[in-house]
C-alpha cells in the first residue's frame, strides 16, 4: 500500500463522519468549511523489511497527522462541536480498518489525539491534533 492509498482510504473513512463538512490533504491556506479536518503525511518505517522468519516479506508504517478544526466564536458551542466530533474521528477509522480493502495484511487506527488551539491565516481555531497510524503487510517484489 501506497502513503497516497493509505490517504485516499483515511479520506473515505472520514466522509462518513456526520456533520464533518470539510476534508482536506494539507493544511489549509484559504477559507475552511467547518467543522473540517486535514491531514499531513508525518513519517514512515520498514518494520518487516526482509526480516526471518518471514522470508519475502515487507511491510510499512505510515504515520499521518490529522487535525479537526472547529470555529472558536462561540466557546460553548465550539467545545459542544468538539465533544461531539472527538469520538467520531477515530470511530470513523475502527468502523473499517482496512480502509475500504485498501490494506490486505495490517490495519489502521487512531493511536492518540491532543486538543488545543491553533491560529490558521490569522485566525484562532479550536483543534484536536490525531496520530492515526497504518500498518501494511505483502509480499517483498524484491
Amino acid at each position: 500500500m501506497s502513503a497516497l492509498t493509505a490517504w485516499q482510504g483515511l479520506e473515505a473513512a472520514f466522509r462518513t463522519i456526520a456533520n464533518l463538512r470539510g476534508i482536506t490533504l494539507g493544511e489549509p491556506t484559504g477559507d475552511l468549511d467547518l467543522p473540517a479536518i486535514y491531514g499531513a503525511y508525518q513519517e514512515f518505517t520498514r518494520p518487516l523489511r526482509n526480516s526471518p522468519p518471514a522470508r519475502n516479506m515487507t511491510g510499512m508504517h505510515h504515520v499521518f497527522a490529522c487535525r479537526l478544526v472547529i470555529r472558536w466564536v462561540e466557546n460553548t458551542n465550539a467545545e459542544m462541536q468538539l465533544l461531539t466530533l472527538l469520538d467520531a474521528i477515530p470511530d470513523s477509522i475502527d468502523r473499517d480498518p482496512k480502509l475500504g480493502a485498501r490494506i490486505d495484511s495490517g490495519m489502521a487506527y487512531c493511536a492518540s489525539g491532543v486538543s488545543g488551539f491553533a491560529t490558521i491565516g490569522g485566525v484562532l481555531y479550536r483543534v484536536v491534533d490525531y496520530t492515526v497510524e497504518v500498518i501494511d503487510k505483502r509480499q517483498s517484489d524484491g
